[in-house]
């Protein structure tokens, strides 16, 4: 079984070479099924095989086709969620729930190969078939390899509803070499007699199945559920939901952010994951006991709001983010999926008011000219004024009202609203600069205009592969020059200063497209597809990253309380304000 490298493959113990090979095959089959069963009683080796599979077998191979496996979900005590989390994660996608995930994956049309472990294990393992695997198996690109018990209701469920499934039953002799199971289990030096133990590598092992961890806490408490199994944890509020129980704001919250609660992590990191998706509008008590777990993170909860607060502050879904200039210094734009922008208070978060665009469409970004205007670029390409047009300074007032083009900022703020007719792409990402704004198109190209080129063509670079989808400004110091950060579904970050050649080597790249992107008081902050998002001290280097378990819409690094920097990140249904302390604060 040569390898596209030239190196062969480690072979995979106890006879199972021909059952190694039947897998193999599957993969690389393109007329194969897109469902592969592995099956048979407690002991057959379905767990070891799958695992020689992913770590030795999941592979490209140029002479023999792509073997790749893309994602593995161990779905021992894992309920509905929790195997669409574990899916997501290793696909690189944000999905909150199973139909989100298969949303997702639907969307990227690129062959993906997932494999389910243990399905006979999971919390409900019918549910997760009916609500989690069925649904994937009907997307085309889609071929999943599920290992189960034979003779469970799950492993039937599947068979039954499946469409002519490729089944392994390693129960049946031809999957195991018997002269191979016997020189392994006389290399095991274990006395165990290898004909009563064939073909079942379990029982030469003497391994017992693993049985599930079951969450029964007397009181659902802080402390009792960032120490707990995580997928334990969420099945119990599943069924808790499921049959009408009270689970309370911190169980809410734990499903809102679980998909990030249930990686691998220290107790502290859940803790702040589960403070900032709970609200401040949550008890007191239960938000001290929360930040005091969190203590040894590099982040502190400044602010927390969600459509559990019943209005105290929440502004509603984040479609983008942007800080407020000039009238509306001070103040944070939050646009949502309307396409109307709430000005708040950065600090407290004190409504300052709401502007409207006079046109339905989300948001794609939201943007303050230099002398004030809200300006909203929304999903169809669309650029509009959000509210009033700013008024000049009371000095022009009436020079104005005599001689519009005496405002200094008018050739700007026309040349930006009708940007969309002079690019020949739809525009997708926008952001301010000190003296002007910036658009990113469809073709990947970043346009600058300000306010002494605005009555000439916009200066343009192509920077990315496919979309720009996201922009952010980096002012270097009071009449400086300014950096500008672009990203793209190529998932690269670029930094160009205007008027200068691009910097050749992106300086953020990852495998998932960047969603937005925010820049101010010496910091970058990078959120991504997969829900990751990043901030780094671009004086010191250093970098602390956060995910808060929703899909990331619109993030915004602004100042505080004395300069000091915050990340606001907007999500559908909660935005939080972060602080980062990093080593030494």
């Amino acid at each position: 079984m040569p390898e596209g490298t030239g190196r062969r493959l480690r072979r995979p113990g106890a006879g199972r070479e021909p059952a190694a090979s039947a897998l193999l095959g599957w993969l690389v089959d393109p007329h194969a099924p897109n469902l592969c069963v592995v099956t048979g009683p407690a002991g057959a080796g379905k767990s070891h095989l799958l695992a020689w599979l992913v770590q030795y077998g999941g592979t490209r191979s140029d002479e023999g086709g792509d073997r790749r496996v893309h994602a593995v979900a161990p779905l021992t005590g894992v309920g509905v969620r929790g195997a669409a989390w574990l899916l997501a994660d290793d696909l690189r996608v944000a999905a909150r729930a199973p139909g989100e995930l298969v949303e997702a994956v639907a969307a990227d049309t690129r062959r993906t190969v997932a494999i389910a472990a243990d399905l006979h294990a999971a919390h409900s393992p019918e549910a997760v078939v009916e609500q989690v695997l069925l649904p994937l198996l009907r997307v085309p690109h889609v071929r999943l390899l599920v290992e189960s018990r034979t003779g469970e209701p799950c492993t039937a469920a599947l068979l039954d509803a499946a469409s002519d499934p490729a089944v392994l039953d390693l129960a049946e002799a031809r999957w195991t070499d018997r002269a191979g199971f016997a020189r392994w289990v006389a290399g095991l030096g274990t006395g165990v007699n290898a004909e009563e133990a064939y073909p079942a590598p379990g029982r030469a092992l003497g391994r017992r199945p693993e049985v599930p961890r079951v969450f029964r806490p007397p009181s659902l408490t802080p402390s009792a559920m960032v120490t707990a199994d995580p997928h334990a944890v969420t099945a119990w509020l599943e069924d808790a939901e499921r049959d009408g129980e009270h689970i309370g704001a911190l169980g809410r919250a734990w499903l809102r952010a679980g998909r990030s609660l249930c990686r691998d992590q220290p107790p502290s990191a859940r803790a702040l994951t589960l403070l900032a998706a709970l609200g401040d509008g949550a008890a007191e008590g239960v938000r001290g006991e929360l930040a005091s777990l969190a203590e040894p993170e590099p982040w502190r909860v400044v602010r927390s709001l969600t459509r559990d607060d019943d209005g105290r502050g929440w502004p509603g879904p984040v479609s983008a983010l942007a800080a407020g200039r000039a009238g509306h210094d001070g103040a944070l734009l939050v646009a949502d999926h309307l396409g109307e922008v709430r000005v708040v208070d950065a600090d407290r978060w004190d409504p300052r008011g709401r502007l409207a665009t006079g046109e339905v469409g989300a948001a794609r970004a939201v943007l303050c000219l230099p002398e004030g205007t809200v300006v909203v670029l929304d999903e169809w390409g669309r650029v509009r004024p959000a509210g009033e047009i700013a008024e000049p300074v009371p000095g022009l007032r009436l020079k104005v009202l005599v001689d519009p083009d005496a405002d200094p900022w008018k050739a700007l703020r026309d040349a930006v609203l009708s940007l969309p007719e002079t690019v020949d792409a739809p525009l997708t990402a926008a952001c301010s600069l000190p003296d002007g704004a910036v658009f990113g198109d469809e073709r990947g190209r970043v346009h600058v205009l300000t306010r002494d080129t605005a009555r000439s063509r916009p200066l343009s670079r192509s920077l990315h592969q496919g979309r720009v989808t996201a922009l952010a400004a980096l002012s270097l110091g009071r009449g400086g020059p300014t950096l500008l950060y672009s990203g793209g579904l190529d998932g690269r970050v670029r930094a160009w200063g205007a008027g200068a050649e691009p910097l050749r080597v992106p300086v953020r790249e990852r495998p998932v497209p960047v969603v937005a992107l925010g820049a101010a008081s010496g910091a970058l902050v990078v959120a991504w597809a997969d829900g990751l998002v990043e901030y780094e001290s671009l004086g010191g280097g250093t970098v602390a990253t956060f995910r808060p378990g929703p899909p990331v819409r619109a993030v915004c690094c602004h100042g505080g309380d004395g300069d000091d920097p915050r990340l606001t990140i907007g999500m559908d249904e909660s935005v939080v304000t972060l602080a980062p302390r990093f080593p030494g604060d």
